[in-house]
């Protein structure tokens, strides 16, 4: 009666190719939407005699270090949350470590999740450029090294690797630039 008991990870990659080519459906159709918009406009102001003045691009002004400020308060709790959820993998990396049938992978996932959980901190308090760079290195890591592996567990392990940096993302780009190199 229950379907979900059924389920089969083998067929997860068919999910996977299904979701893909739905997406690329929708990412060309957008395209073309687009493209047939720009094409209307452009024949509009060619029968209106509407020619646009040449557009002069305007820099956008560097954040003020009180903006920046402002911005990092709000934004750096999410560093230290990506940090708190690579301590949370290490603790369930070292706790699938000790298992009687545990392999030395998930040790490799535990010292580069706490390494990159202490980048984190370093990160949301020095306010450098480094940190983020040796934060993405210690996370690419484990990520490579489980995608290297077959068997659905090291699978879901990388893409749950892949969090953080989501995180991180969204925090840092709006204050890239007022970081310090």
């Amino acid at each position: 009666m229950n379907q979900m008991s059924n389920f089969n990870p083998e067929e997860l990659k068919y999910y996977a190719l299904i979701f893909g080519v739905i997406l690329l459906v929708v990412f060309l159709w957008r395209k073309a939407v687009r493209k047939v918009r720009k094409d209307q406009e452009a024949k509009l102001k060619e029968k209106s005699g509407y020619r646009p003045a040449t557009r002069v691009m305007t820099e956008k002004p560097a954040m003020t270090e009180e903006q920046f400020n402002k911005a990092w308060k709000s934004l750096s709790y999410l560093i230290l949350l990506a940090g708190v959820g690579n301590l949370y993998m290490a603790y369930t990396a070292i706790r699938s470590a000790t298992q009687p049938d545990g392999l030395w992978v998930w040790w490799v996932d535990a010292v580069f999740s706490i390494l990159a959980a202490g980048a984190a901190f370093m990160m949301w308090r020095k306010r450098q450029k480094l940190w983020v760079f040796i934060y993405f290195i210690l996370l690419l890591v484990p990520i490579f090294l489980f995608m290297s592996i077959k068997g659905s567990p090291f699978k879901v392990g990388a893409l749950i690797h892949l969090f953080p940096l989501v995180l991180l993302y969204f925090a840092l780009k709006p204050i890239w630039a007022g970081m310090k190199e």
